[in-house]
């Protein structure tokens, strides 16, 4: 058992004898950060889109992402005044495109299984208007080329509008959030994912075949919660 420890020892003497100190220049050492260093810093720091008591006026379409019956595809405008870099009103405009979907238009067939179920002749949504507060939550840039950055700020919006359905209208609520991606200082790309909220007719408690025509009081009453995603372009004035 001694041998071996003194073998070791013995190594470990040797091994120090022959060791020298090695020096490495401090610029090669690794530092602590790794932050990168701009020339002109400001132009870093700096917010390059400015929106502080701006107007931005909108245009885009949408899809309605959980819609079984009715055409998916919407078109809307928007109007955002900019109280300051954080608090703003949104105005906004919906329209949904006429039709079935095409699961609509399989259940408007007649097969051996089912008689036809013509969705249409139930209410359903047909354009909205929607008044919503808007919190710009964070500014920020991207740099999407060598050379190039892209400006953005996240926003979340909650308000409350009125929604047609042709034969009856109801009050709905509306909460999303969504980005902005500046292209230049006035224009840009706004994305957003909503939620509207509303107490509408349900086309499933009335049969709807060719030869029914029910009223609008004919259809039980059930709550949506319409997901829709958006996207358009944005003009900051």
């Amino acid at each position: 058992m001694m041998k071996p420890i003194c073998i070791l020892f013995a190594f470990l003497f040797v091994a120090q004898a022959f060791a020298e100190d090695v020096e490495v220049p401090e610029e090669e050492l690794a530092r602590e950060s790794t932050l990168p260093i701009f020339n002109k810093r400001r132009a870093v720091l700096n917010r390059h889109v400015l929106t502080s008591e701006r107007l931005e006026l909108g245009l885009g379409g949408g899809i309605e992402m959980n819609e079984p019956y009715y055409n998916d595809y919407m078109f809307g405008v928007h109007g955002t005044y900019n109280f300051n870099e954080t608090s703003a009103l949104n105005i906004q405009g919906l329209w949904w495109m006429p039709g079935l979907s095409s699961y609509g238009d399989q259940l408007n067939v007649t097969t051996s299984r089912h008689a036809p179920f013509d969705a249409s002749k139930a209410p359903h949504p047909v354009w909205a208007a929607i008044a919503n507060y808007e919190y710009i939550a964070y500014y920020g840039k991207i740099s999407v080329t060598k050379n190039g950055v892209m400006n953005l700020n996240l926003f979340g919006i909650a308000g409350i509008g009125y929604l047609n359905m042709n034969q009856v209208s109801t009050v709905c609520l509306n909460l999303g959030l969504g980005q902005n991606f500046f292209i230049t200082r006035n224009i840009g790309i706004r994305a957003d994912l909503r939620w509207l909220i509303f107490q509408g007719p349900d086309a499933t408690t009335q049969s709807l075949r060719p030869t029914d025509h029910p009223a609008a009081g004919d259809f039980g009453n059930r709550i949506y919660y319409n997901t829709q995603l958006g996207l358009g372009l944005v003009f900051v004035l």
